[in-house]
């Protein structure tokens, strides 16, 4: 084995010029090899620990292979496959430290010779690969960051034969050799063909664009304009409710209610640390946005503050984005749908922090992932349609574009406008009628926030303005939050 192990030299130039390593893990000073099994001839799985830096301690699992130059490069190789087959084989496979890869079969796994099939994955996090076995395809995952919590493989193992997600067919773990501590490192599924929900609906969006004159759109025409996606929608709207009555059999519902007094102090910590000043922001919205903000956290503290719990927790996807709700469609021109890269934040259901979690955190980052998009379009649009860049009109929507003449702020505002109520129509055939929910209303101040002072982080104004648009809503005495259960 020790004839085959790539020196630590080695490991800098390949993880630091690879596009899925986060900025902390890339401002290591080095990195060195924690520990390695070698599973095939010329390719290793390798526990690569940082050294100094941000992520000083941190281990990623990185899969390499020898080329047939004698270079090694990410990946399991073009010959290889051998994670593949070893999950579909089951064992054990013992490290040079003592530690252990353990493969788990599932009872549907297929039969067959595995082989690799072309896939766009597009940019993840983790490695992503599309395989063919038995007939049918699957993909492989592989997490890369050892130290996440990740229960995607024992949910997707809990929920097969829902229908509601991809059908588990096995995964591997590692056990560190010092601590015990067992680590998800992979995952196989069977390939859930489909586009995300958000594909559809950019394309109804955009074909509007070219219906709307300077005059302001009736609702009338707008929710004539989304009636071919009507009932769709209102169909993903039943899936994600099944989803959650599934999720919450399969994985068994908490015996108490959302923890909101340990919440509410975490939350208001979360707008004390929010800082925006040095933010390119028009100031008077900025300043007003942050009121909204404090003021309906003030309404939460009245509504929520003497309780312990509300009612309404139970298990979630935990980052539901657009494009984690597949969609194909059938021959009848119904969708077919699935649920994907599944980020339920706690298991088992008597462990910690599993009270925490809400069905409602998904409706939230449906709402929250269609308010980006959304604005977004509309910015766009609205710069198209007037000469300038899509900052300006991000602005613009926040202050009322002082500097342009009225029929250019016309313009502007008669955009947004339509994009506001075409996404209001959506989110109420998708989640169903506004709700005023204390419980929604906080899960949704959270995430607002979270994304506000992400985006102040990584500077980024567009985005952050994007957020204020939404926190300068939360002053309007008209509930926008849906709510379908």
């Amino acid at each position: 084995m020790n004839s085959h192990v790539i020196r630590d030299e080695h490991l800098s130039p390949l993880l630091r010029a690879a596009s899925w390593m986060p900025r902390d893990l890339r401002a290591a000073h080095r990195y060195e090899t924690a520990d390695h099994a070698e599973q095939a001839p010329d390719e290793l799985l390798l526990i690569v620990r940082a050294v100094g830096g941000p992520a000083s301690g941190e281990r990623v699992f990185v899969p390499v292979h020898r080329e047939p130059s004698g270079a090694w490069a990410g990946g399991d190789g073009p010959p290889g496959l051998a994670t593949v087959r070893r999950v579909l084989t089951g064992g054990r496979l013992r490290t040079a430290r003592g530690g252990y890869l353990d493969f788990r079969r599932g009872p549907s796994a297929p039969a067959g010779e595995a082989r690799r099939l072309p896939f766009d994955q597009g940019w993840s996090s983790n490695a992503l690969s599309l395989v063919g076995i038995g007939g049918s395809s699957y993909v492989h995952k592989t997490y890369r960051r050892l130290n996440e919590t990740i229960h995607e493989p024992d949910v997707l193992r809990l929920m097969s034969g829902t229908g509601r997600t991809p059908e588990w067919a096995g995964d591997y773990t590692y056990t560190d050799p010092g601590r015990g501590a067992r680590h998800p490192a992979g995952v196989l599924y069977r390939h859930a063909p489909g586009q995300g929900i958000d594909a559809p609906l950019r394309a109804n969006l955009r074909s509007l664009w070219p219906r709307l004159t300077n005059r302001l759109p009736s609702e009338r025409l707008v929710h004539a304009h989304l009636r071919p996606l009507e009932a769709t929608l209102r169909a993903a709207g039943r899936f994600l409710s099944a989803f959650h009555h599934d999720l919450s059999v399969r994985l068994g519902g908490p015996s108490i209610g959302y923890p909101v007094a340990d919440v509410l102090p975490r939350t208001s910590a979360q707008l004390d640390r929010l800082l925006l000043t040095d933010l390119p922001l028009p100031p008077a919205a900025r300043s007003a946005a942050l009121d909204a903000l404090r003021a309906e956290l003030d309404r939460l503290h009245s509504e929520l503050g003497g309780r312990v719990t509300a009612p309404g927790a139970g298990p979630c996807h935990g980052d539901l984005h657009l494009s984690h709700l597949l969609c194909a469609e059938e021959p009848d021109g119904t969708w077919r749908m699935n649920v994907i890269d599944l980020s339920t934040p706690a298991l088992p259901s008597d462990g910690s922090g599993y009270a925490a979690q809400s069905p409602l955190q998904d409706l939230v980052a449906v709402q929250r992932a269609l308010e980006y998009f959304t604005a977004d379009e509309a910015a766009f649009e609205s710069a198209r349609r007037l000469g300038v860049d899509a900052d300006t009109t991000m602005n613009g929507s926040l202050d009322g574009a002082p500097g342009l003449p009225d029929v250019r702020r016309k313009v502007l505002h008669t955009v947004f406008r339509t994009a506001d109520t075409w996404r209001e129509r959506v989110l109420h055939l998708l989640l169903g009628p506004p709700s005023d929910s204390p419980l929604r209303r906080l899960l949704y101040l959270r995430r607002l926030l979270h994304e506000l002072g992400y985006n102040h982080d990584h500077a980024r104004p567009y985005h952050a303005a994007i957020d204020l648009r939404h926190a300068l809503a939360l002053a309007s005495p008209t509930p926008t939050l849906h709510a379908r259960t």
